[in-house]
């Protein structure tokens, strides 16, 4: 069952990076959204960045309700479903968040996106550990004892950075 999660988990990956990509191609990623004034690629992000916090939240649930193995499957493919949003969309989109002076990063434009960007790194970072741990990818001796701290810490981390992607979607878009 590990694999599956694990197998399951990087074919949707795979799926979104192949759509990522076939937009681009096609001249389709910059035209405009379904939910109004960002483009098609921004509000993709948006939507399936919004479904990760719910569905990372119902895994907490399914833990809390002793479904373990429930749990393990769902935050796995959901935090790969995140890495593959991070590489194709997340830090391409960073090029429109370059600071130019120091002060830059005190502007809605530039320093919110990069502290969505550090948390999220952060979050990501924290969700991939996990998910390594509990599907027995990484060697024993790396593993936290501390993984229910962590996995909480990461939870709020990954609905921090989604409420900063609304503001930013907002400020890049409607704004």
């Amino acid at each position: 069952m590990k694999k599956a999660a694990l197998l399951t988990g990087g074919a949707l990956a795979l799926a979104i990076v192949a759509l990522i990509l076939a937009l681009r191609a096609a001249g389709k990623a910059d035209v405009s959204g379904f939910l109004g004034p960002g483009s098609l690629l921004s509000d993709l992000n948006l939507t399936l960045e919004l479904l990760l916090v719910l569905g990372l939240t119902f895994g907490m649930r399914l833990a809390r309700g002793g479904r373990i193995e429930a749990h393990r499957v769902n935050q796995t493919v959901w935090v790969l479903v995140n890495a593959a949003l991070v590489l194709g969309i997340m830090i391409p989109s960073l090029q429109n968040a370059k600071p130019k002076r120091l002060a830059d990063l005190a502007t809605v434009s530039t320093g919110l996106p990069l502290l969505h960007a550090a948390i999220g790194a952060l979050a990501l970072a924290g969700g991939v550990w996990l998910v390594f741990q509990m599907n027995d990818v990484l060697p024993q001796r790396w593993h936290t004892a501390r993984w229910k701290t962590l996995m909480r810490l990461t939870l709020a981390g990954y609905w921090l950075v989604a409420l900063l992607g609304i503001a930013i979607y907002y400020a890049w878009n409607v704004g």
